[in-house]
């Protein structure tokens, strides 16, 4: 099967008929899920999980969704009977939020087709995070540059030569260059730092290159962060040329 350790299989499955739960295989748990998903469906598989959870329950959901996306092949949709309203811990993956009503219902009033109706949320990709200020200052920016323009798509995923797949903020895949754009209160943390480090390795050792800006030199000089990019793109134009 691509993609699956023959090393990791053979233990696990060892593991499995002596009627052991596939768990303290002396892996990463990264990459012991990965293995899983893709021995369950090898082209990919969907999460759908409703929200019905306290705060603190739903920070962690977050958490472990965005996980989950990055490493391994899976599509995430969180079910909800009506969308937060104000600021809410799932501001990071709400946008894109489409609304359905229950196919077994037909209500025949505007208010019978509300009070039925729930929606799911779908991660957007190719294109700014709607509730990003940062990326949609840089992508304004960037449309107006005629050389930048026609290069970057935002939150792709990038497969590693580690099998990981991580979203990464924009990308220009003929250069493979990387931009990730870091706020501190979603990177300032000793568990973000260590991540953002290996997320790193892997995208090197796959050939691509990394510019990290911060989010507050974009608020602050928009212009010197476009005029670092411009200069990383050239950079990797003569890398290839």
């Amino acid at each position: 099967m691509p993609r699956v350790s023959r090393a990791w299989a053979e233990r696990a499955v060892t593991k499995a008929l002596g009627g052991g739960k596939l768990r303290g295989l002396d892996v990463a748990l990264a990459i012991e899920f990965e293995q899983l998903c893709l021995v369950i469906n090898r082209a990919g598989l969907v999460l759908i999980t409703n929200h019905s959870r306290s705060e603190a329950e739903a920070s962690a959901l977050v958490h472990a969704l965005e996980w989950m996306t990055r490493n391994a092949h899976i599509a995430v949709a969180v079910l909800f009977e009506r969308l937060p309203e104000g600021k809410s811990v799932y501001d990071r993956i709400i946008y894109g939020a489409q609304c359905i009503t229950f196919a077994e219902s037909a209500p025949s009033s505007e208010s019978a087709r509300d009070s039925t109706a729930s929606a799911w949320l779908a991660p957007v990709q190719g294109m700014p995070h709607p509730l990003s200020a940062t990326e949609q200052k840089l992508a304004k920016a960037i449309a107006l540059d005629a050389e930048l323009a026609p290069l970057f798509g935002y939150n792709l995923f990038v497969e590693t030569v580690r099998g990981s797949r991580p979203k990464v903020d924009l990308l220009w895949s003929a250069g493979r260059l990387v931009i990730e754009l870091d706020g501190y209160p979603d990177h300032g943390n000793r568990l973000a730092f260590m991540y953002d480090r290996h997320r790193d390795y892997e995208l090197a050792l796959s050939g691509f290159t990394v510019l990290r800006l911060a989010n507050d030199e974009i608020a602050q000089d928009i212009g010197k962060a476009v005029e670092k990019i411009r200069d990383m793109v050239r950079h990797c134009r003569g890398r290839i040329g």
